[in-house]
């Protein structure tokens, strides 16, 4: 396997917090915060719970530094806070998970599957594909089963600790290959109300136009925009993107297969809203002669009950991984329509762009992550997020 750059580095060490493994549904799971939860003066009336994924060629453990973070930053907020407790109970704890994508750590079955095309895995579209949608449904599958597993293991310590509380909020922070699952595990999980999206793309496979639509190349057939694999199927020059037509043949091709560009369309956001169309510019959708297409798009938003949703999306301006010229079309029109016909649904978007970063989990990064996701925490209980301002910078 190529050596990789740690997105996952930090300059600082984090404050300290318990981790706690626990078997859950045959993954093993780090849990953090489950001391503090108990050191708590009053029991928790309520458990917000963090869901972590980690990177490519990573594992659970790198997510230690932002729990600890996440943790103890909202330890010290609800201590200090009058409206974080009451007579009855110990206001809101929070704890974080993190477990092993597939085909990683303890879960480890093929080191070549988790390279890429450069590196000599030929099928490297279909294996981060398995990963990227692993992680969400394993997430989902925690999701059902986590409070009882905590509160067994906290039963076993303090029969006390695991008594009068529930987990009643879920938010998830990804990055890199992780950023691509909490996508996709904020599109496809209702029960997910804030994510924080850390170098990751909402479109995995791109996009196939007629030439009648977009005259980009003068040739018959289809034209490809490039999206996060197609653009690395270009970059490692595979023989089925064609330079010459803008890898017109790549998507169904053996390297694209036609089922995973079925996969895309039914669980990847840009895939989910435009197929394998372009994803049109944010003005063109606020004017009265497209209502149509407001009305279709919106029908699908709501179908994947988006309502009341919370994202922090955060890109590096350097980033030749994950570029976020890819993200770009997604992300601006996913703003403009939260922002305008789409506003009452309350999704609220945070996109920023941060200038000479590459492909890293900067300090800026983990700095604006622990403040949205404790402002999410500290929100539920009072009906809102209060996320801060969205900019991009």
């Amino acid at each position: 396997m190529a050596a990789t750059h740690n997105p996952m580095r930090a300059s600082t060490p984090p404050p300290a917090v318990s981790r706690t493994t626990i078997h859950m549904s045959g993954l093993l799971c780090d849990v953090y915060g489950l001391e503090e939860l108990v050191a708590r003066e009053k029991r928790p009336s309520a458990v917000s719970c963090l869901w972590l994924h980690h990177p490519r060629l990573r594992a659970k453990e790198d997510m230690e530094d932002i729990a600890s973070r996440v943790i103890s930053r909202w330890e010290e907020k609800s201590s200090s806070s009058s409206s974080s407790s009451s007579a009855s109970g110990g206001g809101r704890a929070l704890i974080a998970v993190a477990f092993d994508q597939q085909n990683h750590g303890t879960r480890t079955a093929s080191a070549t599957a988790r390279d890429s095309w450069r590196e000599g895995n030929k099928t490297h579209a279909l294996d981060m594909w398995g990963m990227v949608a692993g992680m969400v449904a394993d997430t989902k599958g925690l999701l059902d089963v986590v409070e009882g597993y905590v509160k067994m293991e906290l039963g076993q310590r303090d029969g006390e600790a695991a008594e009068g509380w529930g987990i009643d909020q879920h938010l998830v922070l990804g990055v890199s290959l992780g950023g691509h699952s909490a996508w996709q595990t904020m599109f496809r999980e209702e029960r997910v109300e804030a994510g924080v999206v850390i170098i990751g793309c909402p479109d995995y496979m791109g996009e196939s136009l007629l030439l009648r639509r977009r005259r980009l190349h003068a040739h018959r057939g289809h034209v490809v925009v490039r999206a996060l694999l197609s653009d690395r199927a270009r970059l490692s020059k595979l023989s089925t993107f064609s330079a010459q037509y803008n890898g017109a043949s790549f998507l169904g091709s053996r390297d694209f297969p036609p089922d995973l560009v079925a996969s895309c369309l039914r669980h990847d956001p840009k895939g989910i809203l435009f197929g394998t169309g372009a994803v049109p510019a944010p003005d063109s959708l606020t004017t009265e002669d497209n209502a149509e297409e407001q009305k279709r798009l919106g029908g699908v938003l709501d179908g994947l009950r988006l309502h009341g949703k919370k994202f922090l999306v955060c890109s590096g301006g350097e980033d030749k991984l994950v570029p976020y010229a890819m993200s770009a079309p997604f992300l601006e029109f996913l703003t403009a329509a939260t922002g305008t016909w789409y506003r009452d649904a309350g999704v609220e978007v945070e996109n920023k762009v941060y200038e000479g970063v590459g492909h890293a989990f900067s300090e800026g990064m983990v700095e604006d992550s622990v403040r949205f996701l404790v402002d999410a925490v500290a929100g539920k209980d009072v009906g809102g997020v209060g996320a801060g301002e969205k900019s991009k910078i």
